[in-house]
């Protein structure tokens, strides 16, 4: 079995930390590309990547998108983000059969859902998600398209039905993707690799083990 990915223990971060101080943080972190396209139809991809870590009390992630064009059509919670430029993160604690979705638009819009398949997700209530905290910034840059990165500070509470959870040393499996569902270039790119006929991220059998480290072994 491969090693699993270490999600560093991130010190001197906790909840009072402002969401610039953290982004600039997760900066210092090494980025991990999302850049495979198992589905690529010969379409100009974008470049997605993203750092991760934890204070104990929350996940601390950050994405850095560039690409030709961006969508923000969807403002509410829950809503079909995935349809607009789009990075999401799933996640299973403890080698459970159910995870959580979360998935981000490029204004910050959230949805968050959690259950053991795509047709089987209940979501987290928007009350819960008024508790994630984000940063966006998007530059244009004319020789490489538009440019945007998304800060997030995901507290434990976010996962409703893992109350008590303990992040350090917690075993868990996880996959991030990049999507544009309704963008004039529809584009599925993920970090651990899928093999399907067709765009599907619900398919945890292709999740990559991983752990949080503890305070004492970062």
């Amino acid at each position: 079995m491969a090693n699993p990915f270490l999600i560093p223990f991130l010190p001197q971060v906790d909840a009072h930390t402002t969401i610039e101080i953290l982004s600039k943080r997760l900066d210092s972190l090494s980025s991990n590309r999302i850049s495979y396209a198992p589905w690529e139809d010969g379409t100009l991809l974008p470049a997605a990547a993203f750092s991760i870590a934890h204070n104990a009390e929350a996940i601390l992630l950050k994405y850095y998108v560039t690409e030709q064009q961006i969508r923000a059509t969807y403002q509410e919670f829950n809503d079909p983000v995935y349809e607009d430029s789009c990075v999401e993160f799933f996640i299973s604690f403890n080698n459970e059969a159910e995870y959580y979705n979360l998935e981000f638009n490029c204004a910050g819009t959230a949805r968050v859902q959690f259950g053991p398949g795509k047709n089987e997700r209940t979501f987290i209530c928007a009350k819960r998600l008024e508790a994630i905290r984000y940063l966006l910034s998007i530059k244009n840059d004319s020789s490489a398209g538009l440019s945007w990165e998304l800060t997030l500070y995901l507290p434990k509470e976010l996962f409703k039905f893992h109350p008590g959870l303990q992040l350090e040393q917690t075993p868990v499996r996880l996959n991030f993707y990049k999507c544009g569902d309704a963008l004039p270039a529809p584009h599925f790119l993920c970090w651990s690799n899928i093999i399907a006929d067709k765009p599907e991220f619900h398919l945890p059998a292709f999740f990559k083990d991983a752990i949080f480290k503890s305070e004492a072994t970062t």
